[in-house]
């Protein structure tokens, strides 16, 4: 039974404040964490899926692996705690909605907008997978904004865990097949879940869905087994059509992330992510382009736009040359050109 407007969890620090959904584990409500003043997300895994030795290993898991996590495109996870024996977690709130509720309203993006979500996206998987953590279940259900418009990955409830990020008894299972049909590789549909091009591929098909207003594939999405089996069917044979009114550089880039053989893919998202941004620097306005060029980079950790030693790209140079020369010409001209 879902708790009531004025519940009063941990000692009094949460108040319930109403029930935003009902999750595959429990409830999730929005608090009000009374001792900073700011409101939360408490995901509730409800006593009779605590009993699960595996469900319950699953959420704790999460849990604990995203309180370890600090990127601003991945939500924060703020606290644990078990209350008469329900287990909560304490997950910062995302005024914004998700991705799928934007989409729902608005069918399809713009080119700049898309892109942005894709590249913030891509700083957080990075993140990530330098952790040896693949979400494998990207999709836009799992995409939240917050009140500015920064998208934020969110749920870790079914991604694979490296042993050396968390302890062994966190780590989730390789040969099972979790997902969201509609974004998942052909591989992950045989059990792989290890490999950082899984969540590559989501990525590839959530651009594709955000800016031509559909799936990159023509899914069934009745949930009947026959929709099922043939979804899991065109998943593994069909190949995408070129996005119309994309340009061509951008569909060859996407098209590569949906590849079928992920050996046919980019090696990792950093390198699609710089391919990516090659491919649309000049079909987006100028003043994104610096945002697309300078990705997330945590303390300690080098630039995914940078090379090993630090240094952009040479393609980065060769572009911040040209603009440079363009200038300097430009300037001339104004200068001894115009009598």
């Amino acid at each position: 039974m879902a708790m009531l407007k004025g519940t009063l969890l941990r000692q009094g620090r949460y108040q319930i404040q109403r029930m935003l959904a009902r999750g595959g584990f429990g409830f999730i409500y929005l608090a009000l964490d009374r001792r900073s003043g700011r409101q939360v997300v408490l995901k509730e895994l409800l006593p009779m899926l605590a009993s699960d030795a595996q469900v319950l290993r699953r959420f704790v898991r999460e849990g604990r692996a995203m309180q370890r996590l600090q990127h601003p495109n991945i939500a924060r996870v703020e606290a644990m705690f078990k209350e008469e024996g329900n287990h909560y977690m304490v997950v910062e709130y995302l005024s914004g909605g998700s991705l799928a509720e934007k989409l729902d309203r608005e069918r399809k993006l713009s080119l700049s907008q898309a892109t942005m979500i894709t590249v913030s996206l891509c700083d957080a998987l990075t993140y990530l997978h330098q952790r040896e953590i693949m979400h494998c279940d990207l999709n836009p259900n799992n995409v939240l904004f917050d009140a500015q418009g920064c998208p934020k990955l969110v749920d870790l409830g079914i991604a694979h865990i490296s042993d050396r990020f968390v302890h062994r008894s966190w780590r989730t299972e390789r040969d099972f097949s979790m997902g969201t049909v509609v974004y998942m590789a052909p591989e992950q549909m045989d059990g792989v879940r290890d490999d950082p091009r899984l969540d590559l591929y989501a990525l590839g098909a959530m651009f594709y869905q955000m800016v031509s207003g559909h799936h990159a594939l023509s899914f069934d999405l009745s949930h009947t087994p026959i929709a099922q089996a043939d979804n899991i069917n065109r998943v593994k044979n069909d190949i995408p059509e070129p996005i119309p009114n994309l340009p061509h550089e951008v569909n060859q880039v996407i098209l590569r992330a949906l590849a079928k053989d992920p050996a046919d893919r980019y090696p990792d998202v950093a390198s699609f992510r710089q391919a990516f941004t090659q491919a649309l620097i000049a079909h987006i306005p100028s003043e994104q382009g610096i945002r697309l060029v300078m990705p997330f980079r945590s303390q300690g950790e080098s630039s995914t736009a940078m090379t090993e030693n630090g240094d952009w790209p040479r393609w980065v140079w060769a572009m911040l040359c040209a603009i440079n020369v363009t200038v300097m010409l430009l300037t001339a001209w104004l200068l001894f050109g115009v009598a």
